[in-house]
């Protein structure tokens, strides 16, 4: 073979383009279809926070607004409530990401540490502001005579 046929010879240069090219388009959709999995995914999470969202949320609400229609009717009735106590657990997680529970007098404002966020609204008779966080699983509910308002206590 003679050498200046050798360096004019372009046989296998339409072979490595065309495999470079393809190898190049192959990993272009494997990374497309695995970065749109991840996001799916994702996207799936914080829907499923958002619906544990509304329903942790929508228990809480009951419970606040049976003690609060509880006193209400109660000192309406002339009676006298000093004290009404209820214990309530939340989960320590939801979807393995933690939490927090912030409650005001009109709405429960619920977010995750994957920006998730969920908010319920109420009304109660009493003034309520807490900060809940999901690293402790037990509390108490009661309401206090003696300033007139609600309180939320970690056990």
């Amino acid at each position: 073979m003679n050498p200046k046929n050798f360096l004019k010879n372009e046989d296998a240069v339409s072979i490595t383009v065309g495999f470079i090219l393809i190898l190049f388009i192959t990993i272009l959709v494997f990374s497309a279809t695995i970065l749109s999995f991840y996001t799916l995914t994702l996207h799936s999470q914080q829907a499923a926070m958002r619906e544990s969202f509304d329903i942790l949320g929508s228990g809480f609400v009951a419970r606040v607004t049976s003690m609060d229609t509880l006193v209400n009717i109660t000192r309406s009735n002339g009676g006298t409530v000093n004290q009404v106590e209820y214990d309530f657990s939340i989960p320590a997680t939801i979807a393995n990401e933690g939490y927090g529970i912030n409650i005001t007098k009109e709405r429960i404002f619920l977010d995750a540490e994957n920006d998730a966020k969920a908010w319920i609204p109420f009304n109660s008779s009493y003034n309520i502001t807490e900060q809940i966080y999901s690293n402790a699983q037990d509390y108490r509910l009661s309401y206090d005579n003696n300033t007139n308002s609600m309180i939320i206590e970690q056990q």
